[in-house]
């Protein structure tokens, strides 16, 4: 085996996930905004730590026919008061694109980057959709998680929006 051979398998798996993002669809979305609204003001509901949803939460128009959901700094360079804050000491930032198509929407992009509290192990946790392929899927494939280490990308498969907040609130979170 080679590093020639390795991608050429990272090749073939973003090719597989490539076709998959063009037959995933989502709500509209205005739909899919008020989705992870509600979700995330009944997160907020069950924590102890002040998170005010309605104020952190944005919803965007990035272009024509494209829009923006984020909380907090969609690249994490510290701790805000925008950033939806746990009880453990964690902190949560995400920015996910939408494309408009009629009454559905197709993902384009997205990063949630969840920030363990200091002293644990790893540092950060970080999904990724780039938004095109890179030249070298090997060290950068379409959809990753970053687990702790900036130039570690490991592959990962699509998931719908509200699935990436129940790993991080319902296991992740739980767990430290």
């Amino acid at each position: 085996m080679t590093i020639e051979d390795a991608v050429r398998r990272a090749t073939a798996l973003d090719g597989v996930l490539l076709t998959r993002i063009g037959d995933f669809t989502l709500e509209a979305p205005h739909k899919v905004f008020s989705s992870i609204r509600a979700y995330l003001i009944r997160r907020a509901d069950e924590t102890c730590v002040e998170n005010n949803p309605w104020a952190s939460l944005k919803f965007t128009t990035a272009s024509k026919g494209v829009w923006l959901i984020a909380i907090g700094p969609t690249i994490d360079d510290g701790d805000t008061p925008d950033h939806f804050h746990f009880d453990s000491g964690a902190r949560l930032s995400f920015g996910l694109t939408l494309q408009d198509d009629g009454n559905r929407s197709r993902l384009v992009s997205f990063r949630y980057q969840y920030n363990l509290p200091n002293g644990k192990s790893p540092s950060f946790l970080r999904f990724d959709l780039n938004r095109a392929l890179h030249e070298n899927p090997l060290t950068e494939p379409l959809c990753h998680l970053h687990p702790g280490l900036e130039k570690v990308r490991l592959p990962l498969f699509l998931h719908h929006p509200l699935e990436i907040l129940d790993r991080i609130f319902f296991v992740v979170d739980k767990n430290l």
